[in-house]
């Protein structure tokens, strides 16, 4: 009899994950079915979906996370969009003032404590708990701290489930903490150290995004793409000033920080920050992050003899720091949780289930070597959705068969090849913010002018902000500075690159440091995808293209065949390859 186990993350970037016997086969967020990206809430919709696909009412087993977050996680579509809207729409400026006057940190702390017993214990966990066991009835309902959810999630991703390591976890906040360090031996995961959420570095990050007018929580990446244009002489006297605030003990092995990070934002206007250049704001808390990770993680590998590590939680979705982190000469390998936000948490969840069904014994769990698991839609679908989709403007239809000589994969090729541009939805979705091949954009990466191309035509991206490149594996050594030969499938970490990557790779490399934020494509994890790259190299001589996300500017990246179709029609997209079809706009 098969074993199911259901992983929920109900915050924000609400997930569902389901694993049979050991495997994870269904990973995919409630944003791509509801189109509200970043959603924070119950996930209704990916629930119904996953239970509708595998045709399971009630499952044995669900783990999940969150039990404190308040009783909004469980109410409409409206309700949660409309807690986010109030929830971001802090009032700095008056919070400023009040900041500035003495004392005003004791009475927030007295404030908080008196909040905390209120709604983050006494009301929300009990309606929460009322909830899930309506919607799961009958199913035995585990919840699982935050934190110890994140260090879980790198475990599906780690080749050698026998060797000890280390487990640095960082992000914003979670059931009071913002990180923690842990140790992975003998099949479990013992929490050695806490961080207090009052000193999470993450926190700052996101008040850094508040005071450059950017939304948090989602514009992190901008801070981290914009850092490197500032120069070095302006960008360092933020750092100096910031690295007063924040610190790690190496002594006490935690976090420690001269203000409550909660409010931050506050704190940095009431001091006139916002009198530094913006790029040099970016420079400062970039340089910050990089060097107090790499503190962390040095400090953790003296402490315990160990120089194989994980990381994960929404810190390390920064691939420049990843990059720095794994460059250090201390770390033997690293594994990266692939998007490790929160909606790594649904997998966490059910990792940890699994662990503790099974005695620690982890023999039987099946490792997670593509993320490609998401929606797929076979030939009558996608057929159906081009039909019956209300066109308004011209379009060529055609349609590639598979088994000839001429597939669809060769055709966009071609187009690449001769500087065009290609959205493409084929096999089943990637779980997670980063678009691997199957509901991308692509271009020639040769070509610098499909920046500004891509940028006016659908993307609306920040100017300074650098796309990403999917490459052949056999390639990664012409194009990335890798001395230790990492595996890099998910775009989770940065590499410097080599001359040669400046001709062939220039579009998709970051403009100003050049750095490269790759996908490693090997042939038998995506066979159509390597083809389409391969077929590329033929034409051209360049192991690699240009990848990004396929979506229209503030939308989540595109789930279905009607999402491909809507993007293309409400943007710039000359092509869209559906499957095996290919819609070309008529000029």
């Amino acid at each position: 009899m098969s074993e199911y186990i259901l992983g929920l993350n109900f915050g924000h970037d609400a997930t569902v994950v389901l694993m049979k016997n050991g495997e994870v086969i269904e990973a995919i967020m409630e944003e791509r079915i509801t189109r509200v990206k970043k959603y924070i809430g119950f996930p209704h919709e990916a629930l119904a979906y996953v239970r509708k696909k595998y045709g399971i009412e009630n499952f044995k087993y669900v783990f999940t996370d969150g039990m404190n977050l308040g009783v909004h996680i469980v109410n409409t579509k409206k309700d949660v969009q409309d807690y986010r809207i109030r929830k971001e729409k802090g009032k700095w400026f008056t919070r400023a003032i009040v900041a500035k006057i003495p004392f005003s940190d004791f009475v927030y702390k007295i404030k908080d404590s008196l909040v905390m017993w209120r709604t983050e214990i006494k009301w929300p966990i009990k309606k929460t708990i009322e909830f899930l066991q309506r919607e799961f009835l009958g199913s035995e309902i585990v919840n699982v701290e935050h934190h110890l959810s994140h260090a879980w999630a790198t475990i599906p991703f780690t080749d050698d489930l026998n060797k000890k390591r280390i487990i640095i976890v960082l992000d914003g906040e979670g059931d009071t903490f913002c990180g923690s360090i842990n140790i992975f031996e003998n099949g479990d995961i013992k929490i050695l150290h806490r961080f207090n959420r009052e000193n999470s570095l993450g926190l700052l990050y996101a008040s850094f995004v508040d005071l450059l007018g950017m939304d948090r929580n989602e514009h992190e990446f901008k801070v981290m793409g914009l850092a490197p244009y500032a120069k070095a002489s302006s960008g360092e006297k933020v750092y100096e000033k910031i690295k007063k605030l924040i610190w790690f003990n190496e002594e006490k092995m935690t976090l420690e920080s001269s203000i409550d990070m909660r409010r931050a934002t506050p704190y940095l206007i009431a001091n006139d920050y916002q009198q530094y250049r913006f790029d040099s704001l970016a420079y400062g808390i970039q340089k910050l992050t990089e060097e107090l990770t790499k503190q962390i993680v040095r400090a953790a590998i003296k402490k315990y003899d160990c120089g194989d590590i994980s990381i994960a939680g929404g810190v390390f979705m920064n691939v420049k720091a990843n990059q720095y982190i794994f460059e250090m000469p201390d770390v033997k390998s690293m594994v990266v949780t692939p998007s490790c936000g929160d909606e790594s948490l649904a997998i966490g969840n059910a990792m940890y289930g699994y662990a503790k069904l099974h005695d620690n014994d982890l023999s039987g769990l099946k490792k997670i070597d593509n993320l490609y698991l998401g929606g797929e839609f076979s030939e009558e679908e996608i057929k159906k959705a081009i039909d019956e989709y209300p066109f308004s403007k011209k379009c060529n239809v055609s349609y590639f068969d598979p088994q000839s000589e001429n597939t669809v994969e060769k055709k966009i090729a071609q187009l690449l090849a001769e500087n065009s541009v290609v959205g493409r939805l084929k096999n089943r979705a990637e779980w997670g913010a980063r678009a691997l091949g199957n509901r991308s954009i692509l271009a020639n990466p040769m070509s610098k002018d499909n920046v500004k191309l891509i940028n006016e035509m659908i993307k609306g991206r920040d100017f300074w902000m650098p796309f990403a490149t999917s490459m052949l594996y056999e390639c990664r050594h012409d194009y990335l500075v890798n001395p230790k030969d990492l595996y890099a499938p998910y775009m989770a970490i940065t590499f410097d690159t080599k001359e040669i990557a400046h001709k062939d790779l220039i579009a998709a490399l970051h403009p100003y440091d050049l750095t490269s934020r790759p996908q490693m494509i090997k042939k038998e994890v995506n066979l159509e995808y390597y083809a389409l790259i391969s077929e590329f190299k033929r034409l051209t001589g360049v192991g690699g293209i240009l990848n990004t996300s396929f979506n229209l500017h503030g939308e989540p990246n595109v789930e279905t065949p009607y999402d491909a179709l809507y993007t293309f029609e409400n943007s710039g997209l000359p092509h869209v390859a559906i499957g095996n079809y290919l819609l070309s706009k008529i000029s």
